[in-house]
């Protein structure tokens, strides 16, 4: 069982709240633990909470964001601007250094930030990343058939595109993570898809040039492509390292949480509180 259950999923009793400036609004932020900062961003329909089951890691400060167009926060969606989210949290914070882990479209906010080239990174783990012009994919079928769903959504069938999304293999997730992944998923409004944004796009030179240590882990039942992406970050980043989590999915981190903590608490321990 997660611990984070005996909480009724809110985490409102163990993560501080505080709300973050922006260029364009505030961002909602849930905070928890001493030491060394570490940031985390969710994934497409998520929020905040799908990193309760982390709470657990130790020795850090957690600062877990609703990424703008989610959640709560009311900055809008606009990924481009999430780089500067993340300084703009770090500095919240009063952290020079930082580490950064990212899930799926949160992986790609995470990559995105690195293009910039700041010395305040220490280390970065990517789950479920998504590199769709590095690694091919499959099938001719995109993965996810986002433009299939925003219309849905701008057609005011938000309730149809939620149930294909709740039947999609990528939202899958063990029977102890359910109720999380449930209410989470019902938390979310759909306000990113009435706003046409330009996809975060990656090349094979933007993985080489990665200047710091980067841990990619997928699920082993995850889909096929998820996994050949962490395999390729870790096979081209300098200093990069792939791990399959047994039993898990997408999500790896709700699915197998032991395994998935155990990963994060050793990455961290070696790459970003020694060289603090």
């Amino acid at each position: 069982m997660l611990a984070s259950r005996q909480h009724g999923w809110s985490g409102g009793e163990i993560a501080e709240s505080h709300w973050v400036d922006v260029a364009d609004g505030q961002l909602h932020v849930r905070a928890a633990g001493s030491g060394p900062l570490v940031i985390l961003l969710h994934g497409w329909t998520l929020d905040w909470r799908i990193w309760l089951p982390q709470l657990a890691l130790s020795d850090v400060r957690l600062v877990m964001p609703d990424r703008r167009g989610f959640g709560t926060s009311t900055a809008p969606p606009m990924l481009s601007a999430e780089r500067d989210d993340i300084d703009r949290i770090a500095n919240f914070f009063g952290a020079k250094h930082f580490a950064l882990i990212g899930l799926s479209q949160g992986a790609a906010v995470a990559l995105d930030y690195t293009r910039g080239g700041s010395d305040r990174l220490s280390a970065m783990c990517l789950i479920g990343a998504p590199l769709h012009a590095v690694v091919p994919e499959p099938s001719d079928a995109p993965e996810i058939d986002r433009a299939a769903y925003a219309e849905l959504v701008r057609n005011g069938r938000f309730d149809d595109m939620m149930a294909l999304w709740r039947r999609h293999p990528l939202t899958r997730v063990t029977s102890g993570a359910q109720d999380l992944v449930d209410d989470i998923l019902k938390a979310y409004d759909g306000r990113d898809q009435h706003v046409d944004q330009t996809p975060l796009h990656f090349c094979a030179q933007d993985i080489a040039a990665l200047a710091i240590p980067v841990l990619a882990l997928s699920g082993a039942q995850d889909g096929i492509w998820r996994r050949q992406v962490a395999d390729f970050i870790g096979a081209h980043a300098p200093q990069g390292q792939c791990k399959i989590i047994p039993h898990a999915g997408h999500l790896a981190n709700v699915d197998a949480v032991d395994s998935v903590n155990g990963l994060l608490q050793n990455f961290l321990n070696t790459h970003h509180l020694k060289e603090l």
